[in-house]
């Protein structure tokens, strides 16, 4: 399968190790870990999600955007002891490589990571990202590079979204009917990136918005921070009930506590009877199957085609995946000539 010599020298000399949650990457005498902690190394920290920020307190250093700094302080997340804020487009100068921030179009803060090293070999490291404008969230854009390390979390062919205005369309068609009914649409989202997105796409349909949960606040807050204008009520605001009483969407990255606030906050028969008005809907990619049901196919990562024309796009020599569709991915990408291999 690898019989070009630059592709075997690459195996052989490049290696991409599956370490904790993330990567442990070595070249020569130059070791960086991506999105993982590693004791006296540097870390690349992608965005603050935590399935990328294992073991941060071990890392010699990490190097990260300020947004994701922020947004792992509003989670309140273990924090590095040293660490430096790149911003995107820009070039630092790491032991036996230059870096560049890109934008992965994921969430608050995320970023790609264009590493070159001494010799001029390039690695694009992705992390997760999206290639789709949505409503807080620019695309992230394919750059060449001589190896691409990819997630690959829908990397298997069923998964394939549909417009996403489409998608934001359904979902603000369905809020307005249930609000003109006297029902209360409660959208789950993952607290940070879907959250803010979904808190946008309402507030500029004219609905208004009530946050579920305290997590979700604080990430909005960072988000504001930064430079979006997202407008919402947190359930334990004293407006809350007049916001519930008037007609809104609830955005929830958990319904259970979200109800246990109200309870405690507002009575036992008020959450009885909020819980009776209430229809719940997931925004995730993985309702994909349900787009009519009990869900809208709304994701913060790429979807299959897109995988492999951003790989496409980078036109590399060598291609690792990780994340759980890794094979699969791999697999299809070698069947169109790209040499890839995953990372498990």
């Amino acid at each position: 399968m690898f019989e070009n010599s630059i592709v075997a020298h690459l195996m052989v000399s490049l290696r991409a190790v599956k370490m904790g949650t993330g990567i442990h990457l070595t070249y020569g005498e130059t070791e960086l870990a991506l999105d993982a902690g590693v004791s006296g190394l540097t870390t690349l920290l992608s965005h603050a999600h935590a399935d990328h920020i294992g073991g941060l307190e071990r890392a010699k250093h990490v190097i990260s955007t300020e947004a994701t700094y922020d947004a792992l302080v509003a989670r309140g997340s273990k924090l590095p002891a040293s660490n430096s804020f790149v911003k995107y487009d820009e070039t630092i100068g790491q032991i036996g490589a230059y870096i560049t921030t890109l934008n992965a179009g994921h969430v608050i803060g995320s970023a790609m990571f264009k590493i070159e090293f001494d010799d001029g070999l390039t690695v694009l490291y992705t992390g997760d990202f999206n290639v789709i404008d949505s409503i807080v969230h620019s695309a992230a854009k394919p750059v060449s590079a001589d190896v691409l390390i990819t997630e690959a979390t829908y990397g298997t062919p069923q998964w394939e979204f549909p417009n996403r205005t489409e998608v934001h369309g359904e979902i603000v068609k369905r809020a307005a009917r249930l609000i003109e009914i006297g029902k209360i649409p409660i959208f789950q989202a993952y607290s940070l990136g879907k959250a803010q997105e979904a808190i946008g796409l309402l507030n500029r349909a004219g609905i208004q918005v009530v946050s579920g949960n305290p997590a979700i606040d604080s990430v909005s807050d960072v988000y504001n921070l930064h430079g979006s204008d997202l407008s919402f009520v947190s359930i334990e605001s004293p407006d809350a009930k007049t916001s519930l009483k008037n007609g809104c969407a609830i955005v929830s990255s958990s319904p259970k506590y979200t109800m246990t606030n109200v309870k405690r906050a507002l009575g036992a028969s008020y959450q009885k009877d909020l819980s009776r008005r209430m229809e719940r809907y997931n925004l995730s990619g993985w309702t994909l199957g349900e787009f009519k049901n009990n869900g809208f196919p709304l994701s913060a990562h790429t979807d299959f085609p897109n995988l492999i024309s951003f790989a496409e796009s980078v036109d590399p020599k060598l291609v690792y995946c990780f994340t759980s569709n890794a094979s699969t991915l791999s697999r299809h990408l070698s069947d169109r000539g790209i040499n890839a291999v995953p990372i498990e």
